[in-house]
């Protein structure tokens, strides 16, 4: 199934680009999710919620969009399920505590794994990187990924999105 291209160009000069290492991915991102005004679309490979954790960061990232959901933020996400050597239950515990607080979520069970872990927020800012949504990418583990505040970046994303959304 193809769902476009992500090959546009865009000045560099025009975007607001940030790298961010390890932890300091967590800070801005909750930050923005706890900012979102419109709208948080998520793609994530792997989303772990852990009720039984009450210092779990990835734990934070999941309440905060049903927090944004009952703020009036439009909140959707798609979480990886079906893998090469079979399913992701990891992730039925974040599926099931976002389906429940009434976030608009899929588990996307394509043959195709879905790697990706991107956030768009507010049709401008852009998450995209190595972060998973789990204790060990946020706190422990080495990751990089990239800021990015520029609309047409986020409107590509935004498209890809939103074709895996009604694939």
């Amino acid at each position: 199934m193809n769902f476009g291209s992500l090959q546009a160009s865009y000045s560099i000069s025009a975007a607001e680009i940030e790298v961010l290492e390890d932890r300091e991915y967590y800070q801005m991102l909750i930050d923005d999710i706890r900012n979102a005004e419109s709208e948080i679309l998520v793609a994530m490979y792997l989303m772990k919620y852990d009720s039984d954790d009450p210092y779990d960061w990835a734990n934070d990232l999941i309440r905060e969009l049903v927090a944004a959901k009952n703020r009036g933020v439009d909140v959707k996400v798609i979480i990886e399920y079906r893998i090469y050597q079979g399913y992701m239950d990891v992730n039925l515990e974040a599926y099931n505590y976002l389906k429940d607080h009434g976030v608009d979520v899929k588990l996307d069970e394509d043959s195709e794994t879905d790697h990706f872990k991107f956030v768009v927020i507010d049709g401008k800012i852009v998450y995209v990187g190595s972060h998973n949504w789990s204790e060990a990418a946020l706190y422990y583990n080495r990751e990089v990924s990239i800021r990015i505040v520029e609309e047409g970046i986020a409107r590509e994303l935004k498209d890809y999105f939103n074709a895996l959304w009604s694939s």
